[in-house]
């Protein structure tokens, strides 16, 4: 343990050590013993935490929620997108994805070439059809 790393660990956990990481505890109490510069450290947290114990929090309202939002430029608080305009997108998506996969699909066979007319002989054998195959040719 340093210095450096107790004052890591007494800004990121506070002076008290259940606190802090179990796995440094021991060596951070054992270097507080030693150091007076990390025992100052632990006075000033101790002050900190419990000037933070102290202080009262409310919950947020709507109304200061209101006012936060008002502050940004070109929005006010009262500023939505109606429910329609945006539930379109996802299903927008969807149906061009769906389009353009049809389209492809539809396109390959005569971008690739393959004749339609021809019986592959493979195909046959395998649907299990008493084909006779001198009938088939070559299958191209």
């Amino acid at each position: 343990m340093n210095i450096e790393r107790f004052r890591t660990l007494v800004e990121a956990y506070g002076a008290n050590p259940a606190r802090w990481p179990e796995a440094e505890r021991v060596a951070a109490l054992l270097f507080a013993e030693q150091s007076a510069e990390a025992r100052d450290m632990l006075h000033e947290a101790t002050a900190f935490d419990r000037l933070l114990d102290t202080a009262e929090t409310q919950p947020a309202t709507r109304a200061l929620e209101d006012r936060i939002l008002a502050t940004f430029p070109g929005r006010t608080a009262k500023q939505r997108a109606p429910w329609f305009t945006m539930r379109w997108v996802p299903a927008a998506a969807v149906a061009c994805s769906l389009a353009l996969g049809l389209a492809v699909g539809a396109a390959l066979p005569g971008l690739a070439g393959v004749n339609d007319t021809a019986v592959d002989p493979a195909l046959i054998a395998l649907s299990g059809g008493d084909a006779d195959w001198a009938d088939m040719g070559d299958g191209i």
